[in-house]
């Protein structure tokens, strides 16, 4: 590795701390980004993150004092910051599951729950939308709410799980290393300032890869399983772990990872049926997951030409479903198979947000995926679709020249990565059994 003078260094290291700490400090007041002149300060601030932290890619020598207290101070300082809309849902749902009240049958403005309304519902977005999260998630929000139902308690706890994930990576690959995810200017702002529970499911991803890394698989399986039912999208690594074992001949661990995988979902399917006694097999909108968009890539330009695209968004399933086979059939490694299954999601899926792209960072601290290291900067623009439908006569939508800005980075950069030599398999296999690795 070539060296810098130790004066480079130290320059670096000021810039670097000076403009995430002042970006943290610029972007503070500006949380409430559905007001209209609020998104340009923001941005600015948001610029000012980014310039810290390329500058701390070329920081050689860091003290760990130096590290941690710029990673906990610029998510105290946004822990102040006016949450994003979501995180009223968070406590509004678990809110009416600690009522015994199923949240999937039973949308925010509900006759049944008229007694629960307050400036917490006032908030909630989407009023006639039952739940979306599924059932472990909505314990974790009914938890939290029984010790503290307020949007700040919430933020706390998601900054603490985003703490708790630079923890292990820092134990895992080094301070060096993990700074790509502990000063990641989006990391910081979603979890601490947007108050995006995401920061719960990347941690039992973590948990669930550096298990697998050390091939305690059952164990590797039973956090993937957490993942699940955090979030719905950790469901085809399932099967890629299911595949691994069949093919590396391990039958008699196909049912125990089958059982780990399973449990957490199923299992908090079935207490939160017991204990609200109304079930449903309809634990997701239907309706809405159909027909709402948002900064979409390949069904935005499907759509240009066939109009009749935007009708219905299952469209999209079967093309994502065969890539994802590909992947899961192809993929040697934990890290090459959960940044294929996130990309391939993220260009086909016609919803798509901001606080998506921070599920692949921590797998970059290995992989140094440019398009994830991209799209930590770029990711950004996607906070002007707040700008423009706030303008008059706007609409959810953002302009194709923003698009273009936000999605060329993390495309042109991640398919940059796969053509470089791959890293090493998270899990040793012999030379007879090797696939053709996605690439």
């Amino acid at each position: 590795m070539k060296s810098i003078p130790s004066s480079q260094n130290t320059a670096l290291t000021f810039l670097s701390v000076l403009f995430l700490l002042g970006g943290s400090l610029l972007m503070l007041p500006y949380g409430r980004l559905n007001e209209f002149g609020t998104v340009p300060y923001f941005l600015l601030g948001a610029l000012a993150l980014c310039f810290g932290f390329i500058c701390s890619w070329q920081i050689l020598t860091l003290s760990p004092i130096l590290f941690w207290g710029v990673a906990i101070l610029t998510r105290f300082l946004l822990l102040w910051q006016v949450p994003g809309d979501d995180i009223y849902r968070y406590v509004w749902e678990g809110r009416v599951l600690l009522s015994g009240i199923n949240p999937y049958l039973h949308a925010p403005d509900a006759s049944i729950l008229e007694g629960l309304r307050d400036t917490v519902w006032k908030a909630v977005e989407y009023k006639g939308v039952t739940a979306i999260y599924p059932p472990l998630t909505e314990f974790l929000f009914a938890f939290f709410s029984l010790l503290s139902s307020t949007p700040f308690f919430f933020k706390i706890i998601f900054a603490i799980a985003d703490l708790m994930i630079v923890i292990l990576l820092v134990r895992e690959f080094g301070q060096r290393k993990a700074r790509l995810y502990g000063w990641n200017p989006l990391v910081i702002y979603c979890f601490a300032g947007g108050g995006h529970y995401d920061s719960l499911f990347i941690l039992a991803l973590v948990i669930g890869w550096l298990s697998y890394r050390r091939e305690r698989i059952i164990l590797a399986a039973l956090f993937i399983g957490v993942a699940i039912a955090l979030k719905w999208i950790a469901l085809p690594l399932a099967g890629w772990i299911l595949w691994r074992t069949l093919y590396s001949k391990q039958y008699r661990a196909i049912l125990p990872i089958l059982l780990a995988l399973s449990l957490p979902m199923i299992g908090s399917w079935v207490l939160l049926s017991f204990w609200t006694d109304e079930w449903t097999f309809q634990i997701f909108p239907k309706q809405f997951t159909q027909y709402v968009r948002s900064v979409e890539f390949i069904p935005a330009i499907v759509g240009h030409f066939w109009k009749e695209s935007l009708k219905h968004n299952d469209w999209f399933l079967i093309p994502l479903a065969l890539f994802w086979l590909v992947v899961i059939i192809r993929a040697r490694s934990f890290e090459k198979a959960i940044e294929w299954i996130f990309f391939l999601l993220w260009i086909f899926s016609p919803m798509m947000h901001a606080w998506y792209f921070t599920w692949i960072i921590p797998f970059a601290v290995l992989t140094r995926n440019r398009g994830s290291i991209a799209i930590s900067i770029s990711g950004f623009f996607y906070f002007a679709i707040h700008h423009y439908f706030q303008s008059p006569g706007g609409q959810w939508a953002l302009p194709p020249q923003i698009a273009f800005l936000m999605w060329s980075p993390l495309i042109l950069g991640f398919l940059w990565s796969m053509g470089t030599p791959p890293v090493k398999p998270s899990l040793p296999q012999k030379k007879s059994e090797g696939l053709n690795e996605v690439s």
